[in-house]
């Protein structure tokens, strides 16, 4: 679920439709029509009396906590706030026991976290399969960094993310060091990895981080399939979806309340607007804390994973609202623009690398409530003009997920 699956769902898809026998292995449990599909089989210890006996002797006696292994980790962080999530580098699964892994030619990782075992997979893969290639797509700056998916919210700064900490003073930062030395120590003698970063701001966060500058770095951006993500026609649409036929924006996040999505503020630039402006707002993703209760005026549709429903509405909304505080590539930004739909965001991570201000959308330069209410106050009132149909034609050059899926290949025959 989330960005990078769908991410490297349309990859994988994209790979099977050229030819390339590609297979998915992901850890949990995933709905979703995906060919070629493998869930990971935790190997679970049997329970046996002698090891019973002796967990128990080694807690009375303290050389053991009566904790689980996850418990023990997040113990060593001690409630300490990591913003967005935190992962160790260290975990109880083996990957190489899959027996998808175990015929692969070559390995493509990409969102692992919590799942890979640093320690082990690396020198298994090495030692006991014949150091089978790796592909790793970044699809944040958790697999260099000591733990953390973004620096945001956090006494760890950006520029620090992918260092050792001189003189750490918190929990957090102590951890951080202590994580990235378990992935140096694994990381060492591997010289078969080809890092792929979808944005070129974290291609060069990678280049310049302790584990991944060694290695060659490329960047290739998302890509979707772009028979399904197109213009669809805007009134038909709306009558048949039940809405207005006037000004609309529309918000997406796989939860609302996700705060790298900023849809915090977004409520802020619209209370700012006020009745200055007749928009009508269309919002997709889960509402657990029931945000949008207060706001009457908004049709919310829910979690949605179906890409045609996705791209419908995409197709009624005038202009889509990113405020993303902090985004590598995101999958809803190149969504849009191939329907033909404007993007208002702001000039994070690798947005400006998709989004031209004034020619596929706007651009605030600096995420700010008053900047996004002036932007959209101004959108309303027609003050910038788009062609949508170009929108739309230009994008699909760039973002069709078969050319991406021809640049991985070329990467794979390079490696094998």
């Amino acid at each position: 679920m989330g960005g990078a699956a769908n991410a490297t769902i349309r990859l994988h898809q994209a790979l099977l439709t050229l030819g390339i026998n590609s297979h998915f292995l992901t850890l949990g449990k995933c709905n979703r029509n995906i060919p070629q599909k493998h869930i990971f089989q935790k190997e679970e210890p049997p329970i046996s009396l002698p090891k019973v006996i002796k967990k128990s002797l080694k807690i009375r006696l303290g050389l053991e906590s009566p904790h689980d292994f996850h418990y023990q980790q997040d113990m060593l962080l001690g409630g300490e706030s990591k913003g967005g999530g935190f992962y160790f580098p260290d975990t109880l699964d083996d990957l190489t026991q899959s027996p998808i892994y175990q015929i692969a030619d070559l390995i493509h990782l990409h969102w692992v976290a919590g799942w890979l075992d640093y320690p082990s997979f690396f020198r298994l893969n090495q030692s006991h399969w014949g150091d089978k290639p790796i592909v790793w797509t970044l699809h944040d700056l958790n697999p260099f960094s000591g733990g953390l998916h973004y620096a945001m919210g956090t006494p760890i700064d950006e520029s620090s993310m992918g260092h050792f900490i001189q003189n750490p003073q918190t929990k957090l930062q102590k951890v951080h060091n202590r994580n990235l030395k378990i992935k140096e120590q694994s990381l060492q003698s591997i010289k078969k990895i080809s890092i792929v970063s979808p944005s070129l701001w974290l291609q060069k966060q990678s280049q310049k981080s302790l584990l991944f500058a060694k290695y060659e770095n490329y960047c290739i951006h998302n890509g979707l399939n772009t028979n399904i993500f197109k213009p669809y026609p805007k009134e038909l649409i709306r009558n048949i979806l039940g809405l207005e036929n006037k000004k609309t924006l529309l918000f997406i996040a796989d939860d609302i309340d996700n705060i790298y999505k900023g849809f915090g503020l977004l409520v802020k630039a619209l209370t700012l607007i006020g009745n200055t402006v007749d928009y009508q707002y269309v919002v997709l993703g889960r509402d657990s804390k029931n945000i949008l209760k207060s706001f009457p005026n908004i049709k919310h549709f829910g979690f949605v994973q179906d890409e045609q429903f996705i791209a419908l509405i995409y197709s009624v909304a005038d202009a889509f609202v990113l405020p993303s505080l902090m985004d590598n590539f995101p999958n809803t930004m190149i969504e849009s623009i191939c329907c033909g739909t404007p993007v208002i965001t702001f000039s994070t991570g690798g947005i400006p690398e998709a989004i031209i201000h004034t020619q596929n959308g706007l651009i605030c330069d600096k995420p700010d409530a008053d900047l996004l209410a002036q932007m959209l106050i101004d959108f309303y009132n027609d003050k910038y003009q788009f062609d949508r149909e170009m929108i739309a034609i230009e994008s699909a050059k760039k973002y069709s997920s078969i050319e991406q899926a021809k640049q991985y290949i070329s990467i794979y025959d390079s490696l094998l």
